[in-house]
């Protein structure tokens, strides 16, 4: 069932479903995802007159099985968990806090200096944030990421995605401002299912 033919197509139509009348020059446009800069980048030069950044974020994955994430760290050490999941495996909270304290140390704290040169994203209070991605499968780093803004004062929380499973828009339009998902999928399989061409033309 494939969707788009390719990612200029994908974010064309994500473009026009989202509303430029609540988009102003103290909104910033940040990637969540590898997959969501081209998304920002071009969001962010087709409006002409905002940023675009990223929101880095690492997932936690189970210590027996690197293919289970059990949650999410963010740049701003906000942390979002599948608490059915730590408790299925008997996996303590020790060792979930532990791991996201390394992975923030040797991989956030890397990308931070080498893509913002140490700063860390401090300047989202009272902006206005479209969170951007190509896709979700889990939801867990869209939810670390609302969750970061929320923590660091921003004003109005948007998403904009070109697919994700409807289950999760329907979480998501309850929990931030405004929501652009060009399709709502119900039963869901994967992002890259509904892509023709799903080539990595990224650039951070």
């Amino acid at each position: 069932m494939v969707k788009f033919n390719d990612k200029k197509e994908a974010f064309e139509k994500l473009f026009e479903t989202i509303d430029k009348e609540y988009i102003t020059n103290d909104t910033l446009v940040l990637a969540i995802s590898e997959y969501g800069v081209y998304y920002a980048q071009e969001i962010a030069k087709s409006l002409g007159f905002v940023e675009a950044d990223f929101l880095f974020s690492e997932p936690i994955v189970a210590p027996e099985n690197k293919e289970c994430i059990l949650g999410c760290v963010s740049e701003t050490k906000d942390i979002v968990l599948i608490d059915e999941l730590i408790d299925a495996f008997g996996i303590s909270k020790d060792y979930i806090y532990s791991e996201a304290n390394r992975l923030y140390d040797e991989k956030i704290i890397s990308y931070i200096y080498e893509y913002r040169l140490g700063q860390t994203i401090q300047y989202l209070k009272d902006k206005k944030v479209i969170l951007v991605d190509e896709g979700a499968n889990t939801g867990l780093t869209l939810e670390v990421c609302i969750k970061s803004c929320i923590a660091q004062g921003a004003k109005q929380i948007d998403v904009a995605m070109p697919i994700v499973p409807m289950s999760l828009a329907k979480e998501i339009k309850k929990i931030t401002d405004h929501c652009y998902f060009v399709y709502e999928i119900e039963h869901f399989v994967d992002t890259d299912f509904y892509f023709r061409d799903r080539k990595d033309t990224y650039e951070l």
